[in-house]
């Protein structure tokens, strides 16, 4: 045993495994309980579970200095097979931490609840300290006062907004405090439910090394292992990679007693009526089954998280579907199996598919680059019986929204790597100039096709995914890889020009007009037939005969019926949706309303109009849709409304 101080007093003397430690304090070592790794309090006993090949310590030091007060190593009466279990008592763990060292090597903890060293975001004096972290317990339980945990979401009911959780509150008129953290999050939380937002998807919440260096481990003499670290070189601004995976970012929830922040933090976003989904990168030294499984249990239990994203390839897909734990927690991801979706129950609906495949028909088809009319059409009305797709336009892998039609090539020169990064394939274009313009034309083009495309993704038939910003205009100045970009590029542009402002308060007018129509999030897959003999068939496509879409990849307009009378919750109105992706104005046939229904005039999005009250059309037979753009009818009966005194349109 390694001895840390010299005391005559008998009572700091420890007896483990036979072997005697010294310490400066009293401590009780007895064998833990292997319940579950990590370091939990039991009352004011500290289990520590972990696992080693052939040999384990618990280092413990002064949470205030950093001195290193005591380590106790593991003896075989604390170990089942390759699980070492300790249950130590004596210490005020709130002034503790520890390190494992495990075979040799000291390290952090995997399972380590909460992370000391990283209060402070890009802390550059940590440089002198070797970066060095250290592991501690959650000290306090959380008062959840009454709330209840997960359950499912219907996803009829989710708007979803992806965000980044320092960029998100960087750039506002929040007070310093409050930017970067949780703090300010909070504070737009009122804001974003008004929005009519229920899902909040966060880039990791996890403890993770944001300040990139370099690292160098050497093995000399008696197989001695010496690290050297190089000087802050960056940041890993989205904090994928190696994580603390069981650990709130203390730099994101108030440096001190992060895991109560972090849980005020998810008990705030459930009052508001909405979700949280955490967003897990697991490298491939931790994609093992049993280390992910119980990090996933443990967000859900511990934490309440809704749900969780997984990026990256290797996830035990068949064991979280059949894990009884995670049956009311929401999966994301663009990996899971067709054979373990083909087998989901349709009452425990929790898979849902996230990818781009929604994303790049949209921008092909309004850039001009040989999109695919019928591929469009499906994405709009993609659906499954027993799981979902999430749709957007925009993510932070590649352009913003805004981006997508201000720059036609990547401009990712200020991430030093001479523009070799980021995808190349993005099928964006300039409208005519390189980025910012003055000119008016080109502004009204771009924005044009940002209203037309959110509009695309809030009406899709599975969940909306909005991008952070991307309602307000928010460009990354052509940067499609912000991964390293802690600024003005990186973080969300909250400009307060009218023509952004404009944007924003459309686009509420459509996630509005989404929940006033249920048929449009209808969670079962629409049949295109009128299988219930109400009139029409539930969906149905129209191009510029009545009935006669002609979808072919040489044709750029098309009509989507959704017939009321198959509302989810009863009869509802009638919607109509006119694609028009030509440059010019677009002719798209009408259908005869059953019972004299009489269609009318909602909005465009090219004009960026909204009539409160919808306008009749004076021409039930056909209506006429601005180039690139979308237009929204609704087709009521007199007797639904008979007192209604619209004015009409032509």
């Amino acid at each position: 045993m390694k001895q840390i101080e010299k005391k005559t007093d008998t009572e700091n003397r420890q007896t483990v495994s036979g072997k005697k430690k010294e310490s400066g304090f009293p401590l009780q070592i007895q064998t833990g309980d292997f319940r579950q790794f990590g370091c939990l309090l039991r009352g004011k006993k500290a289990v520590f579970t972990f696992e080693a090949k052939e040999q384990g310590s618990v280092v413990l030091f002064d949470r205030k200095t950093g001195q290193l007060l005591s380590e106790i190593e593991a003896g075989e009466s604390q170990r089942i097979g390759r699980v070492f279990s300790l249950a130590i008592s004596g210490p005020d763990w709130s002034r503790i931490t520890y390190l494992l060292r495990i075979d040799g090597c000291l390290r952090p903890d995997p399972f380590a609840r909460i992370v000391h060293g990283r209060e402070k975001w890009n802390d550059k004096d940590r440089y002198a300290q070797k970066y060095r972290i250290s592991c501690g317990p959650i000290l306090k339980k959380f008062n959840w006062k009454g709330q209840e945990k997960s359950r499912p979401l219907p996803a009829r009911d989710a708007v979803m907004l992806r965000l980044h959780m320092r960029g998100f509150t960087m750039q506002t008129n929040l007070a310093e405090n409050k930017r970067g953290n949780w703090l300010g999050l909070m504070a737009k939380l009122p804001a974003l439910k008004a929005y009519g937002i229920t899902v909040l998807e966060f880039q990791p919440l996890y403890e993770f090394e944001e300040i990139r260096f370099e690292k160098k481990e050497q093995v000399g003499s008696k197989q001695k292992r010496t690290c050297t670290v190089g000087e802050p070189a960056g940041v890993n601004y989205w904090g994928y990679g190696d994580g603390q995976y069981f650990a709130p970012k203390a730099s994101y929830f108030g440096g001190e007693n992060p895991d109560i922040h972090m849980k005020e933090m998810v008990r705030a976003i459930h009052q508001n009526g909405m979700k949280i989904i955490m967003e897990m990168n697991f490298t491939p030294k931790y994609m093992r089954e049993e280390f992910i499984m119980s990090c996933l249990r443990f967000w859900a239990e511990e934490y309440h998280i809704d749900g969780f994203r997984l990026i990256g390839i290797g996830y035990p897909f068949r064991v979280i579907a059949e894990d009884p734990y995670l049956s009311n927690v929401l999966i994301l991801s663009d990996q899971i199996p067709q054979e373990i979706l083909d087998k989901e129950d349709k009452d425990f609906r929790h898979f849902y598919i996230q990818d781009d495949s929604f994303l790049y028909p949209v921008r092909r088809l309004q850039n001009h680059m040989e999109g695919s009319l019928p591929e469009f059409a499906n994405m709009m009305r993609r659906q499954n019986q027993s799981y979902g797709f999430v749709n957007s336009v925009a993510s932070t892998f590649g352009f913003t929204l805004m981006d997508a039609y201000s720059y036609s090539e990547k401009h990712n020169e200020a991430n030093g790597e001479d523009n070799r990064d980021g995808q190349n394939t993005n099928f964006s274009h300039n409208y005519g100039v390189e980025g910012p313009t003055n000119s008016r034309n080109v502004q009204n083009e771009r924005l044009r096709h940002v209203r037309t495309a959110l509009a695309y993704a809030i009406l899709s038939q599975g969940i909306p995914m909005i991008q952070a910003g991307d309602t307000w205009g928010n460009s990354q100045a052509g940067n499609n890889n912000a991964y390293c970009q802690d600024n003005e590029i990186g973080w969300v542009t909250w400009s307060g020009k009218k023509i952004y402002r404009d944007i924003h308060q459309y686009i509420e007018k459509i996630i509005s007009f989404r929940k006033a129509h249920p048929i449009l999030s209808e969670e079962s897959p629409m049949q295109m037939t009128d299988y219930r003999h109400l009139g029409l068939p539930d969906l149905s496509y129209h191009g510029r005969e009545p009935w006669t879409p002609w979808l072919s990849n040489d044709r750029k307009s098309l009509g989507l019926l959704y017939f009321g009378a198959y509302g989810p919750f009863g009869p509802e109105e009638d919607i109509y949706l006119a694609f028009n992706f030509y440059f010019d104005e677009e002719e798209l046939a009408l259908p005869t309303l059953p019972k004299n229904g009489r269609w009318y005039y909602v909005t465009n999005t090219g004009r960026a109009d909204w009539e409160e009250v919808p306008l009749l059309l004076e021409d039930q037979t056909r209506v006429t849709v601005d180039g690139g753009s979308l237009t929204i009818l609704i087709g009521r009966t007199e007797e639904d409304h008979p007192d209604e005194k619209a004015g009409s349109r032509k």
